[in-house]
Formats: C-alpha cells, structure tokens, sequence
C-alpha cells in the first residue's frame, strides 16, 4: 500500500506541474483549483487502477 501511495504523489507532482504549465501557457488566468483538481482525480485514478491490476494479476 506504502508504494501505491507513493505512485500517487509522484503523478500528482508530474500531472500539477504539467496541467500548471499549460493552463499558464494557453489561458489568461491562473487557476489553481482547475489545476489541482485535475491532477488529483487523474492521480488517483491512475494509482487506483494500478493497484487493482497488479492486485488481481498476483492472485491469478
């Protein structure tokens, strides 16, 4: 689980810089609260997946 977590802080970094980046880039306003929002539900999605199928891969 320890590692799971970690996954996810390291694509919430990745996906908050990168989702920061653009929205200063391409838009006039800096929003931060777009910007964290999307980070942390494609975050989540993605370490929630992982875990699931690397769960269900080992008992198979």
């Amino acid at each position: 689980m320890k590692k799971v977590i970690l996954k996810f802080f390291v694509y919430f970094l990745i996906f908050f810089g990168g989702n920061l980046m653009i929205n200063i880039l391409f838009t006039s306003n800096f929003d931060l609260l777009t910007t964290f929002s999307t980070a942390f539900g494609v975050s989540f999605g993605i370490a929630i997946f992982e875990y699931y199928t690397h769960k269900k891969g080992k008992v198979a």
